[in-house]
């Protein structure tokens, strides 16, 4: 049987050794070597670049840039969840008020005149509106 040598890094050392190995390690060596090759070349082509792998100052703790996640971000989508099923739970009336002054950013005076009533009553209305939704997303 033919032995053959891969390059293997040896971590202790911080060096790459020669090793002798079968013809079918050698085999598997090489496609795995030139998938990752591949997979590299492809990447690159798309703009995912796994170079940007960085470390704490004490190299205990590797993340990639790419996918480091911002927990915010998942919580954010959570209670945004949350809030449109508390918001489905609503009479209409009050999701309308609701949308008028948080999505579509109307002013209480500016609701007021739609419905013809005070501001005041307007305010009230909307104080009594985020108190249900928060009783809502208590349950929840």
């Amino acid at each position: 049987m033919n032995r053959k040598k891969v390059s293997v890094y040896d971590a202790a050392s911080k060096n790459y050794q020669e090793v002798e190995v079968s013809d079918e390690v050698y085999t598997y060596y090489k496609r795995t070597e030139w998938a990752i090759k591949n997979n590299d070349k492809s990447f690159y082509d798309h703009e995912i670049q796994f170079s940007m792998l960085r470390g704490s100052s004490d190299g205990a703790s590797e993340n990639f840039h790419e996918f480091i996640v911002n927990e915010n971000t998942a919580e954010k989508r959570i209670m945004s969840e949350q809030l449109k099923k508390a918001l489905k739970m609503l009479p209409s009336k009050d999701r309308e008020l609701i949308d008028m002054l948080f999505y579509k950013e109307m002013t209480e005076r500016e609701c007021a005149a739609f419905y013809g009533i005070s501001q005041k009553n307007i305010n009230k209305k909307k104080q009594r509106i985020l108190s249900k939704i928060h009783k809502l997303l208590e349950q929840t």
